[in-house]
């Protein structure tokens, strides 16, 4: 019975030694797998700067221990592991040893009691050769922004085939890998592997770069380049004026009304030095159509006057900036002038109690495409009423007087002599779109 429990208590251990159950040798490693040539021996990567910063534990596969311990590195020269260590540690029952200090290699070690041997090997590599190296191809290309990190993964380690001495380089290789650009203004860089090249928003502002790296072992490294900002954003923003300077609206892109249009134009770039302004309507007007500054805060400003009968005319206005470096950026905009129109009322009531509607009169701001305005009205017998010839702005009106006196209810027609910045003539033939008829007409009613 005794005997029987013996037998099945020994093949228990062997069952457990087959299988592998208990790790006979191990480390506190960052990285572990199987050598190219076993699997029983394995392979153990430490992430340290340290060469000798690996350390084996060995254990009694039996855990009943009693074994001697005895630890070897391996020895290419001779192809075997014959050089002996002597500063490693065991525990009381000698069922666990450690070894530690150890430098990139091979190592044995051998259990022994009685008869009885267990051999373990593994191998071990320090990854103190990793490295990045992080650079900008050419800090000073206005066009591109190239950064390019070249990693070391060269290891050195040669892992040998203790049984024919064999040996393949230990390989190693990008895991994966993130950027960080660290700056006070925001920065949008896309990831491109080791390499990243940026053909349209170069950094406005002085950016630190840093390129994380993690290898096929997990071990972490990083590099970082600081690039110096040399680009320039152009921008600008418009403000449409009414004659007196006051302000109408403003924009970043489009502004429309009628000529003449005055604009005044305000530099927003970042990180430029020299400007050109230029205003778009060369073709049209032969004075100045630009503008060339180092002035960041002038703000110019341009009176648009031509225009294009019935389509209008659209202008491009375009911002160049120049940085420090050479660097160059251009911003555009759009003034769309419309065709030149006007329209008359055709009635007015003078002194009828209600301040509305007490003059005859165009609002000027509302047809500020005319350019030349004449206008002559008249009684139904003929009789000159009142006459003007002028700019529009300067027209105040019929009041419905003559030489001091009212002028009496009634119908009256006047004829005008009307010019618009697009060159279009306006007078009786096409006067409020009726091209056959020849009088304007008014009423003029007086309030009780």
């Amino acid at each position: 019975m005794r005997f029987t429990h013996k037998i099945l208590f020994s093949v228990f251990i062997i069952c457990l030694i087959h299988n592998n159950l208990f790790s006979q040798i191990s480390s506190n490693a960052d990285f572990s797998e199987k050598t190219w040539y076993s699997s029983s021996d394995s392979l153990h990567v430490f992430c340290t700067d340290n060469a000798s910063g690996g350390s084996l534990q060995a254990y009694d596969s039996t855990l009943r221990g009693g074994y001697t311990f005895q630890w070897f590195t391996y020895n290419s020269v001779t192809n075997s592991f014959d050089i002996t260590l002597t500063d490693f540690t065991y525990n009381a029952d000698s069922t666990r040893s450690e070894i530690n200090n150890l430098g990139s290699g091979g190592y044995k070690v051998i259990l022994t009691k009685i008869d009885t041997i267990q051999e373990y090997v593994a191998w071990i590599y320090n990854n103190v050769n990793l490295s990045l190296d992080l650079q900008i191809v050419d800090p000073l290309d206005c066009d591109i922004l190239e950064l390019f990190g070249t990693p070391n993964f060269e290891t050195q380690l040669l892992i040998y085939n203790p049984v024919n001495s064999e040996s393949k380089l230990l390989t190693n290789s990008k895991k994966n890998y993130t950027w960080d650009f660290e700056s006070e203004g925001e920065v949008f860089i896309p990831e491109y592997d080791y390499s990243y090249t940026s053909t349209g928003n170069l950094p406005l502002e002085d950016t630190k770069c840093i390129l994380h790296l993690i290898d096929r072992f997990g071990c972490p490294v990083s590099d970082s380049v600081l690039y110096t900002a040399i680009a320039t954003k152009a921008e600008l923003s418009m403000i449409h004026l009414d004659s007196d300077g006051n302000e109408i609206t403003t924009s970043d892109s489009i502004l429309s009304d009628e000529a003449p249009m005055i604009v005044r134009f305000v530099n927003k770039s970042k990180r430029g030095t020299d400007f050109v302004w230029f205003f778009g309507d060369t073709l049209v007007k032969n004075d100045l159509d630009y503008i060339y500054t180092s002035d960041f805060n002038l703000q110019p400003e341009h009176t648009y006057y031509y225009t294009e009968k019935i389509t209008g005319k659209k202008y491009t206005v375009k911002l160049n900036s120049t940085s420090e470096f050479g660097c160059k950026d251009s911003v555009y905009a759009t003034i769309n002038l419309d065709a030149s129109k006007i329209e008359f009322p055709n009635v007015f009531s003078p002194n009828n109690g209600d301040e509305i509607n007490n003059v005859f009169k165009l609002d000027p701001e509302k047809y500020k495409s005319i350019r030349t305005f004449k206008i002559s009205i008249f009684s139904r017998t003929g009789q000159l009423m009142h006459e003007f010839e002028g700019e529009l702005k300067d027209w105040g009106g019929w009041d419905g007087s003559v030489r001091g006196n009212e002028a009496s209810e009634g119908t009256y027609f006047f004829v005008v002599e009307v010019t618009g910045w697009d060159g279009v003539v306006y007078n009786n033939d096409k006067l409020n779109g009726k091209v056959d008829s020849y009088f304007g007409f008014i009423g003029l009613y007086r309030g009780k």
